[in-house]
């Protein structure tokens, strides 16, 4: 029994207690009032209107009346109608049409019913008029062209006499489709055209698949991997499963379109994805495209590799996942999760919190002519700490050593790369470290920064170009070109803050970054057996520093590796290669790079 059912038996029961029976008593309706004011006679007294209620009782000479009888009458004239939508169960056929029965219960009588359907990844609604079959049952026919693999969820809504709406709750159906009707050129598939040849791409299924080439996950004309976090190596999986994505290259001459097997359709209810702790790879179940939300202090955004113009590349993906795609997330925690949200209207949240004013973020574009990297991001966060912690992204695991990238590194330790540095909103001014990385030589580079959160008022940004001491200040209108040379991260450092500090930082910076590649006179000079040798690296190099002797046989190499901009200095001991004293006389040592070369003569007396 519903509640409007129950609150018309309980009048009934109070009536029958309050009024004795065989008492006479009238009531004139000219007397009853609809305002505010209450109206009265010799024969009863009442509170005007039935729109007035008061938790005091009447009285009068004639009979006693409490107002929360009234108050009850109404409450069952405004309740909207109670409706259920009645199905024996709830899985369908996909191109087949289905009935759908309501069954509407209201006292005032039901005046229209009508049936509002959502199909996946659509915001708007379709409304399809119900036939009353009785007064309480309406029918009405959902057309086969609706029932697709993208699926959809409904509701009824049904109005009464007094024009007083009610709804049901909402009905998600599970969709079971045929063959070849799951495919890559689905709408808004990642992949309309197919996954391109000779191209790594990740991909994820959002349902069976039939095509043989499933079958076999290596052969020598495709490859499936996986990436293992915990060994960071790259798998071949042995099994292709739901919401979990994969890297695909394959050497046909055309692009492959993938098609399903009969499968189900999963209902368009939020889907909860659980993730690892580091990095992850995942995909979408659904056929359409799905907005998602996180914990963004533990999860990072999603990355998603290659573009519509089959270029190589990461891209930071912000708000919506789309079928067929494949993305990577990077998650801290092993307790973590994502969860996809069918509908656009789910008041998805990627914030940990409320926004702050000091809050900033932005995006660098890195690209040449075969490869971009978008997934760099920088700013700060209330969530964040200035030190290494959960809202720094780790620089996402490359599939091969071709094409670009763009990476951060945090307090100096180059050798750990990120694609996020956030830092605390408790400080305002900073300095960051951005490097442009490429195994080849690469020209006509083009960075370009964009502003996902504005910069907060009085906070101003520049960039200096290590290598060419250029100082860039209008970054987000305009592009930074620049060549590459193969091995050799491209060295930027990125000044944020307010404006006098800005400019200092700069001016700091340009003066402590070499003029000149230069080898200084050993000293001392003669020396037994340890002297001292200065250098300066005006910008990041392969360097040497060798030492040879009269014959010009090399008798020591003191430094063979790659050097950062900077003054530095190092002692030679009077040992050759093999830690043996050399003997007294005359010795030369030569700074080198790519293309130049320094000497100075060095005398070792015993």
């Amino acid at each position: 029994m519903n509640l409007k059912s129950n609150l018309i038996l309980l009048f009934t029961l109070l009536s029958f207690v309050q009024v004795p029976r065989g008492q006479e008593y009238k009531i004139s309706g000219a007397q009853i009032t609809s305002g505010q004011v209450a109206a009265s006679s010799n024969q009863y007294r009442i509170s005007s209107g039935t729109s007035s209620m008061t938790s005091n009782p009447t009285i009068s000479d004639s009979f006693s009346v409490s107002l929360s009888m009234i108050g009850i009458i109404q409450t069952i004239s405004v309740m909207p109608p109670d409706i259920n939508i009645t199905m024996n169960n709830n899985l369908f056929q996909t191109r087949t049409s289905i009935n759908i029965v309501g069954v509407l219960q209201d006292v005032n009588g039901v005046a229209s019913a009508n049936l509002h359907l959502q199909k996946g990844g659509e915001n708007e609604e379709i409304i399809l008029p119900m036939v009353a079959l009785n007064d309480t049952l309406y029918q009405v026919t959902i057309p086969d062209t609706l029932v697709t693999v993208n699926n959809f969820r409904a509701y009824i809504s049904g109005i009464d006499n007094l024009e007083i709406t009610g709804n049901s709750k909402l009905f998600y159906p599970t969709l079971l489709y045929g063959s070849n009707e799951l495919n890559t050129s689905i709408k808004n598939s990642i992949y309309p055209d197919g996954v391109p040849s000779k191209k790594w791409r990740m991909i994820s299924f959002p349902g069976s698949i039939n095509d043989s080439i499933i079958s076999s996950a290596k052969d020598d004309d495709h490859v499936f991997y996986q990436w293992d976090d915990s060994n960071s190596e790259w798998v071949i999986p042995n099994v292709v499963k739901r919401a979990e994505a994969y890297w695909f290259k394959h050497f046909y001459d055309n692009s492959i379109l993938f098609k399903s097997d009969s499968g189900t359709a999963i209902s368009l209810q939020p889907y909860k994805i659980e993730l690892k702790q580091g990095w992850n790879m995942i995909g979408s179940p659904f056929a359409s495209t799905v907005e998602f939300e996180a914990n963004s202090i533990e999860v990072s955004d999603l990355y998603y590799f290659g573009d519509s113009t089959n270029k190589d590349g990461w891209s930071v993906v912000l708000k919506e996942m789309q079928p067929w795609a494949g993305y990577a997330v990077h998650s801290s925690s092993d307790t973590s999760s994502i969860t996809l949200k069918p509908f656009p209207n789910e008041n998805v949240n990627r914030s940990s919190g409320k926004k702050v004013n000091q809050e900033w973020t932005i995006q660098f574009l890195v690209k040449e002519k075969n490869s971009f990297d978008n997934s760099t991001l920088m700013g700060r966060k209330e969530s964040a700490f200035d030190d290494i912690d959960f809202s720094d992204t780790p620089m996402l695991p490359k599939i091969e050593k071709e094409g670009i990238n763009a990476a951060l590194f945090l307090n100096g330790q180059e050798s750990k790369k990120y694609s996020s540095d956030f830092r605390s909103i408790d400080a305002i001014n900073g300095v960051w470290d951005l490097q442009i990385l490429s195994e080849q030589n690469v020209d006509n580079i083009e960075l370009m920064v964009k502003d996902i959160i504005s910069l907060p008022k009085g906070i101003s940004i520049a960039m200096l170009d290590v290598q060419r001491r250029i100082v860039f200040t209008n970054i987000f209108s305009r592009k930074i070109i620049f060549d590459k040379i193969g091995g050799l991260e491209y060295e930027f450092k990125v000044v944020a803050g307010e404006s006098g500090y800005v400019d200092q930082m700069i001016k700091n910076l340009l003066e402590i970054i070499p003029n000149n590649f230069s080898l200084s006179k050993n000293y001392p000079n003669p020396f037994n057996p340890i002297t001292n040798l200065d250098y300066s690296i005006p910008k990041r190099s392969n360097v040497t520093l060798r030492v040879f002797n009269m014959m010009g046989q090399e008798v020591i190499t003191l430094i063979n590796e790659k050097k950062s901009y900077g003054n530095y200095s190092i002692s030679w001991n009077g040992l050759d290669s093999k830690g043996v004293n050399v003997a007294s006389g005359v010795y030369f040592a030569e700074l080198r790079n790519r293309n130049e070369r320094r000497i100075t003569k060095m005398l070792l007396m015993k």
